[in-house]
């Protein structure tokens, strides 16, 4: 029974082959180009029409023996046909070009040949990000959980590393969802999380050593800073203030100096005890006679504030008021 279904299988192998269908996926890289061929050589004997097909609805090109091949509008531009051997280029793919082409050969007895692939336009794979959720150090020994995510998908993983070896919880991880693929592990001392589907692959690194590290401590800061901060602090205020005090304590002398009024100097008659016609040498000793001292009788003293420095003195006119011989 096994040999039987063996041999029905190497004949259906045999019989897609000589029908020129093409087995699997061709995945290409978005804004490429693809080249389709047909591989059995008996179809291009007495070829009546070949015809390739998108989906199987929609015309890429026709091509009837003794006349040029016709290239259908959307596909003016992008498409390059070789009538030798009946193959097809199509150039600068999109997303949208994304489905299964086939060729269809029908020759004058009216056998037909197909050629069948599928074609799978993808763009580059975008680039992952990679995040330590967690960590976790001790004196020997370093744990930690990242995050290795894509724009569909995300994996977390534990990581337990020491000063030698590296161990990754529960092993490889990876996820795949339709031709895409999200994988995190471990390689020369760095966790590496790779994206990748079947056209391109890019990845986000981090350095275990960087990661397990403990982070920076400041250093104290220095205790003469702090004292002289202090310093600076208290004895501002109090200077300004002994400076403050001793200007207005000079301010108030000044104007006081200034403001200073004097008294009028009275004339009093000393009293006589003899005769005026008495003879000098027997009249007693005069007593001592004192000017009659006035107020200023001069022009008027400017209005203008003086400096007291510069202040002189104003004497009032003296008169001798003793009486004659």
């Amino acid at each position: 029974m096994k040999l039987f279904v063996l041999l029905l299988f190497v004949y259906l192998l045999y019989l897609c082959e000589s029908q020129g269908i093409s087995a699997g996926t061709m995945f290409v890289l978005k804004g490429e180009d693809v080249l389709l061929n047909v591989t059995n050589a008996d179809v291009f004997q007495d070829v009546f029409s070949f015809t390739w097909k998108f989906n199987e609805k929609k015309n890429v090109l026709t091509f009837n023996s003794g006349n040029n091949p016709k290239v259908f509008p959307d596909y003016t531009g992008r498409i390059e046909f070789t009538v030798n051997n009946f193959s097809v280029k199509l150039k600068n793919l999109q997303e949208a070009d994304s489905g299964v082409y086939t060729a269809v050969v029908v020759n004058h007895s009216g056998d037909e040949t197909e050629a069948k692939y599928s074609v799978k336009v993808q763009d580059r794979a975008s680039l992952p990000l990679l995040t330590v959720s967690s960590v976790s150090r001790n004196s020997s020994s370093c744990s930690f959980t990242v995050t290795c995510s894509s724009q569909h998908s995300h994996i977390n993983s534990t990581f337990t590393c020491d000063t030698r070896t590296c161990s990754q919880e529960g092993g490889e991880r990876s996820e795949g969802i339709p031709d895409t693929f999200l994988q995190v592990h471990q390689s020369s001392g760095s966790i590496i999380c790779n994206h990748s589907n079947h056209v391109s692959w890019t990845n986000d690194t981090k350095t275990i050593k960087d990661v397990c590290a403990k982070p920076d401590v400041p250093p104290p800061p220095n205790p003469i800073y702090i004292i002289l901060a202090v310093l600076f602090t208290i004895l501002t205020p109090a200077i300004i203030s002994v400076l403050w005090y001793l200007r207005r304590r000079r301010t108030c002398k000044r104007v006081s100096i200034e403001n200073t009024v004097y008294d009028t100097a009275q004339f009093v008659a000393p009293a006589r005890t003899q005769d005026p016609t008495d003879d000098e040498a027997s009249a007693p000793p005069l007593s001592s006679t004192y000017a009659c001292v006035g107020p200023h009788t001069g022009p008027a003293a400017p209005t203008e504030p003086r400096n007291t420095a510069q202040l002189e003195s104003v004497y009032a006119q003296v008169k001798n008021t003793t009486p004659g011989p």
